[in-house]
């Protein structure tokens, strides 16, 4: 799985009646292979404008490198990314199955592989017994863990999480939190997770990285960063309660 390396990137947005917007300025960081990276910040730092540039989804100057290639020049479907929001963007009329199942549909895989993959990721993320039910009758988790079975499913090499939590209930996050890094660890991709929450950025990072202003202001081992004495690391762990 490769090593993600981000050089000088920049990105800016257009905003209506106004200049543009600087959402990412020269950005440098480093996210590991076949790790749990987190990328952790306030709400409008950059996070997600990252997560989009990774992806090939927005325009951005710099570089994008995947293990020392640059992939600029490569459409989102050819980057093997899988993209999970904290929209669960599920198909209502399609039962749990067939969410799971729409991606290798896609890629024209048979329906002996697809019958075995599906069912080999609900073991794992304990969906078996809703395979037949449609999204409306599952939990909030639940519909999570069908979003998160739907992205990992065609084995992609890099896994993007942009606050995939931020609807679930909080009693219940410790739970889906596991379920998250269990499977990535077991499906063996680079997977970016992006959270506000500096508690649940603890709790899963093998890697952590501060945003803040468009700017990349640390990065390393959780406990590294933890007791760095950032500023911004400092406001983060002090507004925890109040998350």
């Amino acid at each position: 799985m490769p090593k993600i390396t981000i050089s000088d990137l920049t990105a800016r947005y257009k905003v209506k009646g106004s200049d543009e917007v600087l959402a990412l300025d020269k950005v440098c960081a480093e996210f590991l292979s076949d790790s749990f990276n987190v990328i952790v910040g306030y709400s409008g730092g950059g996070k997600t404008t990252l997560l989009k540039c990774i992806a090939g989804l927005i325009d951005y100057d710099g570089e994008v490198l995947f293990d020392g290639v640059d992939v600029g020049g490569l459409a989102p479907s050819k980057r093997n990314i899988s993209y999970v929001s904290q929209e669960y963007v599920l198909y209502p009329h399609l039962t749990v199955f067939d969410n799971i199942a729409f991606p290798l549909k896609n890629m024209g895989a048979s329906k002996k592989e697809i019958t075995e993959r599906v069912k080999s990721i609900a073991e794992i993320l304990e969906l078996t017994h809703c395979l037949t039910r449609r999204p409306k009758h599952l939990s909030g988790g639940q519909q999570q863990r069908v979003a998160l079975a739907r992205a990992l499913v065609k084995n992609p090499e890099i896994c993007l999480f942009d606050e995939p939590l931020s609807n679930t209930d909080p009693q219940l996050r410790y739970r889906e939190r596991r379920f998250i890094k269990d499977a990535i660890k077991r499906y063996g991709c680079t997977a970016i997770y992006v959270t506000h929450d500096f508690p649940e950025a603890m709790a899963l990072a093998d890697s952590l990285t501060v945003i803040s202003d468009g700017k990349c202001v640390l990065q390393g081992e959780p406990m590294q960063v933890y007791d760095s004495g950032n500023e911004i690391v400092e406001s983060l762990k002090g507004g925890a309660l109040l998350i």
